[in-house]
């Protein structure tokens, strides 16, 4: 791999990373956290709504900013720099402190499932985005 081959492949890892982080810090405040229950077989599992969809209106924004200003061609790059600039804004999931001593009292498996659900949207959005920019490259070839 040439250098400019190589400096044009970080370039597009970054900007898609700082794009998430800078969308999401914009949106951030004009979206409000709300919680919402959700019960399968009588668990009881707390997501934080306000924060998916922020952050899927975030991904939505990026994917607009990376058809305008990037090269789409680079598939891969663009969905690793995503994903490294959607790992700092799992500090922003909260569940409101009653939720936290609800769950202290109930079972541990709704415990875990409620702490993964960031990481399944992460994971969600990321092949979502993959999905479009390939669909983009096959319109625009």
């Amino acid at each position: 791999m040439k250098g400019a081959e190589f400096r044009g492949l970080i370039a597009t890892i970054l900007f898609s990373a700082f794009a998430v982080m800078a969308v999401f810090s914009l949106l951030d405040p004009f979206i409000a956290d709300t919680t919402e229950t959700l019960t399968v077989n009588t668990e009881k599992y707390y997501i934080n709504l306000g924060w998916l969809q922020l952050y899927f209106a975030t991904l939505l924004i990026t994917f607009v900013l990376i058809i305008f200003f990037m090269e789409k061609n680079q598939v891969w790059a663009l969905i690793l720099g995503l994903v490294l600039g959607s790992i700092p804004l799992l500090e922003h999931y909260r569940l409101p402190s009653v939720v936290q001593v609800l769950n202290l009292f109930e079972q541990g498996a709704a415990k875990n499932i409620q702490t993964y659900i960031p990481y399944l949207a992460i994971l969600l959005g990321a092949l979502v985005v993959f999905g479009l920019l390939k669909i983009t490259n096959r319109i625009l070839r």
